[in-house]
């Protein structure tokens, strides 16, 4: 589910029960919003169901540098 992540549109994945708030969103993930969002789910996008945050900032780019090479 997170193959190809990186500049998919949030909420889009077939058969995975998404929150509204994230359904309805139209955010792009790009590595930018994958930083927001993975920092502060719910500061990025208030009623997302998402609660788990990565706090360290080398972490994060660490995780998206993961996602965006594995976009294929």
């Amino acid at each position: 589910m997170h193959r190809g992540v990186v500049g998919r549109v949030a909420g889009t994945v077939p058969d995975y029960k998404y929150s509204q708030a994230l359904k309805s969103s139209n955010i792009i993930w790009t590595e930018s919003n994958l930083d927001k969002w993975l920092a502060n789910p719910q500061g990025f996008l208030p009623g997302t169901k998402m609660s788990y945050k990565v706090d360290n900032t080398q972490d994060r780019a660490d995780l998206i540098a993961f996602l965006r090479d594995r976009a294929k």
